[in-house]
């Protein structure tokens, strides 16, 4: 391997020969002219309308997010009020279920009511539907007794 040094010369400054120095140009001669509107005017309204732009599209998402948080709240409200329903729901069935105890109606019945069992049961005789029954025989009352039917047997 071998290591190669690269040697530049500097030059010093004194043999630099100096470069002749160099005529200006002719320029023609200076005039005043009327502004470019149309420049101008698409120069300032460019970044007004970007900024107008990515305002507008900053409100747009303020309000989509404002509009979400409105629906969430409105779904929160409403899955409280589902959730308050169901428990009065439950409430309510085992109430119902409570009052539908046979236990409960019976005792209701003979300490409310003072209903008893009957002490005999007496069987009805049939009777067909399809033949007519003869009308009742109504006798005036005596008394303060309501009248009887002569069918009513007693």
């Amino acid at each position: 391997m071998s290591t190669a040094v690269r040697r530049t010369r500097v030059m010093p400054a004194a043999r630099v020969a100096p470069q002749p120095a160099a005529r200006p140009a002719q320029r023609p001669p200076l005039e005043v002219v009327a502004p470019r509107a149309r420049s101008i005017r698409r120069r300032s309204l460019a970044p007004l309308l970007s900024g107008a732009v990515v305002s507008l599209s900053l409100l747009s998402v303020v309000i989509g997010h404002a509009e979400l948080v409105q629906g969430q709240m409105r779904l929160a409200d409403v899955q409280s009020e589902i959730t308050s329903a169901r428990l009065l729901h439950q409430r309510e069935g085992l109430t119902l279920a409570n009052l539908e105890n046979p236990s409960r109606i019976l005792r209701v019945a003979e300490d409310t009511l003072h209903m008893a069992p009957p002490t005999q049961v007496r069987q009805l005789a049939h009777v067909p539907l399809t033949v007519a029954l003869p009308a009742p025989h109504v006798t005036p009352s005596s008394g303060g007794s309501p009248a009887r039917t002569a069918a009513s047997g007693g």
